[in-house]
């Protein structure tokens, strides 16, 4: 009798859910048909694949925290074979991942189902945060379509960039439980470290490239930039950078206790997150590798003078010390390879002070095309065709400083917001980092215990990691860097104590007062 109940409730419960299982999956035979027709039967069975795995995800009871874990330690295998087409991909393995967790997500809030994290699905909650992030996406969104050269090239760029990282955000701070997941996270981002170690020091060493993107070159004026599984190689060290400022932090926010092969597993994954940062040779990364990896081990002290006895203080200090030793070795050997091998591998770009010459000029460029369209900016995905028509096709001579020439790439997060969205996309931008700056400091300073106090600082060093680099680097400009970013930062702000959120209620299944 309960097996018969049990599998009446599989093919009858959550008609919303049938129904969607049922559009998903027929737009999936319809468009693998047309690609039989055509006589490509690998696309074909790939979007069988895609649109099979994803009304199975919208139908079948499963948990979002799950998902999330499963999409962060797979997200750069995925993202470089789930794609269609191959070339300026219209389905790729994010979009679909996040479009079906938004589906079910609001399912769920339909029915005022509690979420996977536990909680009343009868609100939505919005920080200020989003709010700003989500005016930003807006305003790429109707640059995209207004003011872009290519249009679906930007368009993809703003939906990739700026909504996608949101949605990551929001899910994870409402549906990610850091305390009841965070130990298979912390797992997850130990395999995803030693396996981008292994891609890139291959890449590094040989100089193939083992993903290769379109448009992506492993080698560049003689010197290798190692981008493993990634398409830049900016995104590669940025997110071991990530990758390392977590792992430093997780055995004091999950109160871990590591037997010997444990410690052994988790030193060697927080080394390869460091040597993997440090392998595209990008001196920023390794100024924010050194900066965080201060301040983590500051505030593990702090944590430990106001909290913790004798006894307890021995484990919650290790990791931060264990790291600490394992960084001074790894930048002390890697200093001495790459000045050893620089002539033949890394080339002269350390060393060169041309390099920081034409960081100057394409700054100094970026600024000038701000102040030429102040307002919107010269459009979402433009400013290499505005560049060249500005510079390289006019009278005007491209900027120089002491000979060196400026570049076609703002190389600045803030001033490829400003050059491409105006100064009005660039408030936006500084507010939006501004409110995510406060949530993390107000949570470190209203900590009420330790595992609060480590993971606001954790937080906290998550925004250094991401925006020492971005000084100097447009690597916001890639979305699977932002996709990390964001999930991290979301899944860590999710049990901050006291976050100030704009409550959204969900009225549709109220019930109308009928009395007298």
């Amino acid at each position: 009798m309960n097996r018969q109940a049990r599998s009446q409730t599989f093919f009858t419960a959550a008609p919303g859910r049938l129904t969607a299982l049922f559009l998903v999956l027929m737009t999936g035979v319809a468009a693998s048909a047309v690609q039989c027709q055509s006589g490509d039967y690998k696309s074909a069975l790939a979007i069988a694949g895609i649109a099979s795995a994803a009304g199975l995800l919208l139908y079948l009871p499963f948990s979002t925290q799950r998902v999330l874990i499963c999409w962060f330690a797979a997200a750069p295998l995925a993202a470089f074979y789930v794609r269609f087409p191959t070339n300026r991909s219209i389905v790729t393995s994010d979009r679909v991942v996040f479009a079906v967790l938004v589906l079910v997500l609001l399912l769920s809030w339909e029915r005022n189902e509690p979420t996977s994290a536990g909680e009343s699905a009868t609100s939505l909650r919005i920080s200020k945060f989003e709010v700003a992030w989500g005016l930003l996406a807006a305003l790429a969104l109707a640059s995209a379509i207004t003011r872009a050269g290519n249009i679906a090239y930007a368009a993809r760029l703003a939906v990739d960039v700026f909504v996608l990282p949101l949605v990551a955000f929001h899910i994870a701070r409402n549906s990610f439980d850091l305390r009841r997941a965070g130990k298979h996270l912390f797992m997850a981002a130990i395999a995803l470290a030693l396996f981008l170690l292994v891609t890139g020091a291959f890449e590094f060493a040989t100089g193939i490239d083992l993903f290769a993107f379109k448009g992506a070159e492993i080698v560049r004026e003689g010197e290798r930039r190692v981008n493993g599984p990634f398409a830049t190689d900016s995104s590669f060290a940025v997110i071991c950078l990530l990758l390392f400022v977590f792992l430093q932090a997780a055995p004091r926010m999950f109160h871990l206790r590591l037997d010997r092969g444990a410690r052994f597993l988790y030193a060697s994954a927080l080394g390869a997150a460091v040597l993997g940062a440090l392998l595209p040779l990008f001196r920023a990364v390794g100024l924010a590798l050194v900066a965080c990896w201060m301040f983590l081990s500051w505030s593990a002290r702090e944590v430990n003078r106001e909290t913790l006895h004798r006894r307890d203080r021995r484990l919650a200090i290790a990791p931060g010390v264990a790291g600490g030793a394992i960084l001074a070795v790894i930048l002390i050997a890697v200093a001495g390879w790459v000045t050893s091998m620089a002539p033949s591998i890394a080339g002269s770009r350390l060393t060169d002070p041309r390099t920081a010459f034409g960081r100057l000029a394409t700054w100094q460029a970026a600024i000038e095309i701000t102040l030429d369209n102040p307002v919107f900016g010269a459009g979402l995905g433009n400013y290499p065709n505005y560049f060249d028509a500005t510079h390289y096709y006019a009278d005007e001579p491209p900027e120089e400083v002491l000979a060196t020439r400026a570049v076609d790439s703002p190389h600045s997060n803030a001033l490829w917001i400003s050059s491409e969205l105006g100064l009005t996309g660039f408030l936006l931008y500084i507010a939006a980092n501004a409110y995510l700056f406060l949530m993390g400091w107000r949570a470190f300073k209203k900590a009420s215990d330790r595992r609060q106090r480590v993971t606001a600082s954790c937080f906290l060093a998550l925004i250094f990691a991401y925006w020492i680099p971005g000084l100097t680097l447009s690597s916001g400009y890639y979305s699977d860097l932002n996709l990390c970013f964001f999930f991290l930062t979301g899944a860590l702000s999710g049990s901050f104590a006291g976050s100030r959120e704009i409550p959204i209620p969900n009225t549709s299944s109220a019930v109308p007062d009928c009395g007298n």
